[in-house]
C-alpha cells in the first residue's frame, strides 16, 4: 500500500483529485487531501508519504518551498507537481532533486492516474535496485561480527539446533571454521569483573584481551570468539586446513597450551588483568558443543586458589571430583539452564512444535528412571513447572487453565506413578496453554477490528476521523500493520470496508426522500455531490437519484 498526498488551495480540485485516486482498483492507495502547504506539512510530521501531488502555486507555502520540507523529513518521497502552461520556467529549479514531476492541469484525471502509477512503479523499482542492496549488504557487513557473535552464542547455549549449524551459515558470517570437522572450545574467565566494573570497562577490557589472545594464537590456528552473559570470552579453535588428521590436533593442544601461560602474562603485565583459562581436553562435534561448554564452564566455577589465575588443562581429574559417589546416576543436568531459557521462550513465542520437541526430549532422557524420587528428574520437573506458573502469571492464565485442567500436579511430582506419566502432563499442560495462547491473539485481534469498524461507522461523515494513520492511532498500531490485520481478520481490505458502510449508509439515507442528495454526499464523507455520485454509480451502477427513483417505484 502506498500512502498519496493530495495538495491544493482550491478545494474542488483537491476534493475531485480525492475521490478519484480513493477508488483505484489497480492501485492500493491510501489517500489524503490537504488544503494547503503548512497543513500538508503537519500531516508530513506525523506520517512518512510516498507520492504527493500538489500545486506548485499556493497562497502561503508554495508548492517548491513545499518541495524542500518533503525532502528534509522524507527524502524518497515521489512529488508530482501540478503546473499551468506559464510555469515551466518557474519549476525548473524542482528539478534539481530526484523523483519530481510534473503535470498540466489541463490534462485531466486519466493523465493524472498515470502519472500516480508511473510514481508508484518507479518506488517500487527502487525498493529493489542494486544500490540499496549493495547499501543492505554494507550495513551487514558493519554488524557482521555482532551476528557472528550472536550466532556463536546460540550454538554454545543450544538455541540453535544441529541443523542451523553448516557451512553455509559460517560462510555468511565470515566464521573461519569449518561445519564437518571438530572444534576445540576454550572458556577464559577475568577475575577483576567479579568487582563492581562497569559495562564499558569490562567491554573496553575483553577487546584487549581478545588482541592479545589473537597475537598469539592466529600463527597457528583458526578461531572464532564470543563473549558470555557473564562477560566470559569463549574461543571455539580448530587447526589450520594444512595440519590434518590427529597428530595436528595434538601439535594445537600443545601449541595453545604453550601460548595460554604467555597470553596470561601479557595480560597481566600489560593490562593488569589476572585471567583463568579452562580447555577443553578434545576436540568436540558440533553437535556436542554446548554440553561440553556446559562442563567447561562448571570447572571454571570449581576454583582452586584465589585470585592466582587458575590454568585448567586436564579437565578429567576434577569431573571425577565432581561425580557423585555410589550409585551411578548421571550427574549433568537434564536440561540445561540456556535450553530451559529457550524452553520459555518458544512458549513465549507459541513455538508449538520446537516446545514439544524438547519436552519429549527430556521424556526419553528419563525412560529409564523409574524412581520418582530422583533428584535431578524432580529438579527437571519442577523447572518446567515454574516455566508454565511464570507464563500463566504473567498473561493471568491461572484460573482460565485451572479449570481446564487440573493444576494441583504442576508442582507435585509424586502425583504421578512415572516419569512418563509426569512428562504425558507436562505435554498436556503446554498443548493447553498453547491453545490458550491462540485463542486469546484470535480475540484481541477481533476486538481491535471491532474498534475500527465502529469508530468507521460513527464517523463516515468525517475523512480524517477514518484515515488509516488516524485509525491506526486509535490502537496505536503501526499504519501498514493494521490494514494487514484487518485484511487478515475479515478478508477484506480496510478501504473496501470504508467504502462498503458509506455505500450503506448513503442507501439508508437515500430512501428518506426529505434528505437532498449534496446532505447524503456531506454525511457519508463525500465532500461534493458530483464526487459522491461518481462513486455511488461505480458501486452500485446507478445514479443516487435512480436509485432513490428505484426504492420510491418498488
Amino acid at each position: 500500500m502506498y500512502r498519496l498526498l493530495v495538495v491544493d488551495d482550491e478545494m474542488i480540485i483537491a476534493d475531485g483529485l480525492y475521490e478519484v485516486l480513493s477508488n483505484l482498483p489497480q492501485l492500493e492507495l491510501d489517500v489524503y487531501k490537504a488544503y494547503s502547504g503548512d497543513e500538508a506539512v503537519r500531516l508530513f510530521d506525523r506520517t512518512r508519504f510516498d507520492i504527493v501531488l500538489t500545486d506548485i502555486r499556493m497562497p502561503g507555502l508554495s508548492g517548491l518551498e513545499l518541495l524542500d520540507k518533503i525532502r528534509e523529513r522524507w527524502p524518497s518521497c515521489r512529488v508530482i507537481f501540478l503546473t499551468g502552461h506559464n510555469e515551466f520556467s518557474y519549476i525548473y529549479s524542482a528539478f534539481r532533486y530526484e523523483g519530481v514531476s510534473y503535470l498540466l492541469k489541463t490534462e485531466g484525471y486519466e493523465k493524472v492516474i498515470q502519472m500516480v502509477e508511473q510514481a508508484a512503479m518507479d518506488i517500487e523499482t527502487e525498493l529493489k535496485a542494486e544500490a540499496l542492496l549493495q547499501k543492505a549488504q554494507e550495513q551487514l557487513d558493519a554488524t557482521r561480527e555482532l551476528l557472528q557473535k550472536d550466532y556463536v552464542k546460540g550454538i554454545l547455549n543450544e538455541q540453535l539446533g544441529v541443523q542451523e549449524i553448516h557451512q553455509k551459515q559460517f560462510d555468511e558470517l565470515a566464521i573461519p571454521l569449518r561445519a564437518d570437522r571438530p572444534v576445540l572450545i576454550m572458556l577464559g574467565r577475568v577475575n577483576s569483573f567479579a568487582g563492581g566494573l562497569s559495562y564499558a570497562t569490562k567491554s573496553r577490557q575483553l577487546y584487549r584481551i581478545r588482541l592479545i589472545a589473537s597475537q598469539y594464537l592466529s600463527a597457528r590456528v583458526l578461531f572464532v570468539d564470543t563473549v558470555t552473559e557473564n562477560m566470559d570470552p569463549v574461543w571455539l579453535i580448530q587447526p589450520l586446513p594444512e595440519s590434518g588428521g590427529a597428530d595436528g590436533w595434538e601439535r594445537v593442544l600443545t601449541f595453545i597450551k604453550g601460548n595460554l601461560e604467555l597470553i596470561q602474562s601479557a595480560c597481566r603485565e600489560s593490562l593488569g588483568e589476572v585471567l583463568s583459562f579452562v580447555l577443553d581436553d578434545s576436540a568436540a562435534r558440533w553437535a556436542d558443543v554446548a554440553e561440553r561448554f556446559s562442563t567447561l564452564n562448571m570447572l571454571m566455577n570449581y576454583r582452586i586458589g584465589q585470585g592466582c589465575g587458575m590454568l585448567l588443562l586436564d579437565k578429567q581429574m576434577i569431573e571425577q571430583e565432581l561425580q557423585p559417589p555410589g550409585d551411578g546416576l548421571r550427574s549433568r543436568p537434564l536440561l540445561r539452564n540456556a535450553k530451559l531459557s529457550v524452553l520459555a521462550d518458544q512458549l513465549e513465542h507459541g513455538q508449538r512444535n520446537e516446545f514439544r520437541a524438547i519436552l519429549l526430549e527430556c521424556a526419553a532422557a528419563l525412560a529409564d528412571i523409574d524412581s520418582m524420587h530422583y533428584v535431578p528428574a524432580q529438579e527437571l520437573y519442577y523447572s518446567i513447572g515454574l516455566v508454565y506458573l511464570s507464563y500463566m502469571n504473567r498473561w493471568r492464565l491461572v484460573e482460565t487453565a485451572a479449570t481446564r485442567i487440573g493444576l494441583h500436579k504442576l508442582m507435585q511430582p509424586g502425583e504421578h506413578e512415572s516419569w512418563q506419566q509426569a512428562f504425558d502432563y507436562l505435554l498436556h499442560v503446554g498443548d493447553m496453554l498453547f491453545k490458550l495462547q491462540s485463542q486469546e491473539e484470535e480475540r484481541r485481534a477481533k476486538d481491535v477490528i471491532t474498534i475500527i469498524q465502529k469508530h468507521v461507522q460513527d464517523h463516515l461523515h468525517d475523512p480524517d476521523e477514518i484515515s488509516l494513520v488516524r485509525l491506526a492511532e486509535l490502537v496505536y498500531f503501526n499504519p501498514s500493520y493494521l490494514s494487514r490485520l484487518f485484511k487478515q481478520v475479515t478478508g477484506q481490505n480496510l478501504s473496501e470496508y470504508i467504502s462498503a458502510a458509506r455505500m450503506a449508509k448513503a442507501k439508508r439515507l437515500l430512501e428518506n426522500p426529505d434528505i437532498k442528495i449534496q446532505d447524503v454526499a456531506e454525511l457519508v464523507g463525500y465532500g461534493t455531490a458530483t464526487n459522491f455520485t461518481r462513486s455511488f454509480r461505480k458501486a452500485t451502477h446507478m445514479t443516487p437519484q435512480e436509485y432513490r427513483a428505484s426504492i420510491i417505484n418498488r
